[in-house]
């Protein structure tokens, strides 16, 4: 089975780890290069850059017709009508990033397609577990820099632009 993973940020990069240890094939997608070389060093096994023409095809040829499900960590509306387009009939997209606006869903292909959209922000005690064992048995290590908490703006700067690979972390010490 497929999983798109849209997004490769701090979260993103994680997901794509997930989703190989679980046995998934994985199309990462995003609109940076560096976040898409991220994804392929996680094990990635497609890299599409969201803006390039012909994004949603590529998916759909890799995967055969459309991902089995969508996971989107992209703060991006865009991203989000982008994932309906990636996903097979009968599939799912989680929504998990949290962009300001309004998310306008095409009711006729979600309806046709039989396609599952949910939104997620916690998961439950069972998922925390099968987190920390993947964790604990080196199936997933995410990509943290620490940095003094007298770098906090330029932190967010960089957030801001898009320019952070993995996790930050503020060291208050």
């Amino acid at each position: 089975e497929w999983g798109v993973i849209s997004g490769v940020g701090g979260l993103g990069h994680v997901a794509v780890q997930y989703a190989k240890a679980m046995g998934l094939k994985v199309a990462a997608v995003d609109i940076a290069e560096d976040k898409l070389a991220l994804a392929r060093e996680t094990g990635a096994d497609l890299a599409v850059n969201a803006f390039a023409t012909g994004a949603v095809d590529q998916v759909l040829a890799a995967t055969g017709g459309g991902a089995h499900g969508v996971l989107v960590t992209a703060v991006s509306t865009a991203a989000f009508a982008q994932a309906l387009k990636m996903v097979r009939r009968k599939g799912t997209v989680s929504l998990v990033g949290l962009p300001p606006g309004e998310f306008p869903t095409p009711i006729f292909d979600v309806v046709l397609k039989r396609i599952t959209v949910r939104g997620s922000i916690v998961g439950t005690r069972r998922d925390l577990d099968e987190a920390v064992a993947f964790a604990t048995d080196g199936k997933v290590k995410a990509e943290v820099t620490k940095v003094p908490l007298a770098q906090i703006n330029d932190v967010f700067e960089r957030m801001k632009a898009g320019k952070i690979d993995g996790r930050m972390v503020l060291d208050f010490g």
